[in-house]
């Protein structure tokens, strides 16, 4: 019996401009287990995306059924990088180092800036200012900022360098920060740091773990949310979820599968994730993907920054099948 009656992929932007239905925007493949296809949607606005998302989760629990949503941002950031934030702000170590960043990132990070009364949401961030106040905080002077880089090129901020700082980046706080997680090493993604230009997906990050915060803690969706594998731990059962959970959010890459032939290839990827996603499930396999990487070995340090500071990517590597 499939884990999910439903399954919504999403292909993210941290674009400072409203932009929907063509390559580089926002793109959501969702449907049931029992569809042949995916309907997909290009909203013009990360708000519209959220709004968008939160209706069809709403609807689907109403109804009983339990929803998977992947979104193709990093849920999470190279495993110094909490301590060293939380160090810098004097926030509690007693708490849990990827719910520090979320928290922070949430309270920081202002989308649709400028939008008028009434009006279309703009789209506009503060992401690049949220990426300066940190580095500001992690550096020990202008000079050796770190670890976010490379900000668009019209605007120049104090600290944040064009070119990728010194890795692993040494922060003020005695730390050493990684350019990469375990799981972008194995998925072969991009740094979570860079904020613009080529294989940059730090601006999604920024704006996506904010949005993602408020999607989860929504007081209608709160109860019945939990992000993998921050919350669940790893699976070790076909049936591992506890029955009050209706909506699992899990880190999806596109990139890890082939994209389906379309006109637009970001359509595509987000059609592809879904159809694997669902095939799978379908075969009572899915599950499966949400095991411990093979890899990784129990109760070694990549297994706990995994589990609660980097996080993982769905599908990006070999996992158990003899469970």
């Amino acid at each position: 019996m499939p884990l999910f009656d439903f399954y919504i992929m999403v292909d993210w932007s941290g674009a400072a401009r409203r932009r929907g239905r063509r390559p580089d925007c926002i793109w959501i493949a969702h449907g049931p287990t029992e569809a042949d296809e995916p309907v997909t949607d290009s909203p013009f606005s990360r708000t519209e995306a959220i709004r968008l998302i939160r209706s069809m989760l709403l609807k689907e629990t109403a109804a009983g059924n339990r929803v998977l949503v992947g979104f193709d941002f990093a849920y999470g950031y190279p495993m110094d990088f909490s301590a060293a934030l939380q160090a810098a702000t004097g926030t509690s170590d007693q708490e849990l180092p990827w719910l520090t960043v979320w928290r922070h990132l949430r309270e920081a990070i202002k989308d649709d800036e400028g939008t008028t009364p009434g009006g279309k949401p703009t789209n506009r961030s503060n992401r690049f200012e949220v990426a300066n106040q940190i580095n500001a905080l992690l550096s020990t002077d202008p000079e050796s900022a770190g670890p976010f880089w490379c900000a668009s090129p019209e605007a120049a901020y104090r600290y944040i360098p064009q070119k990728r700082p010194p890795q692993p980046f040494q922060t003020a706080q005695g730390y050493r920060i990684k350019p990469l997680r375990l799981t972008d090493l194995r998925a072969r993604s991009g740094s979570p740091f860079r904020l613009f230009g080529t294989a940059s997906v730090g601006s999604q990050s920024l704006t996506g773990i904010a949005g993602l915060h408020n999607l989860r803690n929504d007081p209608q969706l709160a109860g019945a949310s939990v992000v993998w594998p921050f919350e669940t731990g790893w699976a070790n059962k076909a049936k591992w979820l506890p029955k009050h959970v209706f909506v699992l959010h899990a880190e999806i890459y596109p990139s890890v599968r082939d994209p389906m032939p379309d006109e637009i290839k970001d359509r595509g990827q987000v059609r592809a994730m879904w159809h694997w996603a669902r095939d799978l499930d379908r075969d009572d396999l899915l599950w499966r993907e949400f095991c411990r990487p093979v890899e990784v070995e129990t109760g070694s340090k990549e297994d706990l920054a995994a589990q609660l500071t980097e996080g993982w990517i769905l599908g990006c590597s070999p996992t158990m099948t003899n469970q």
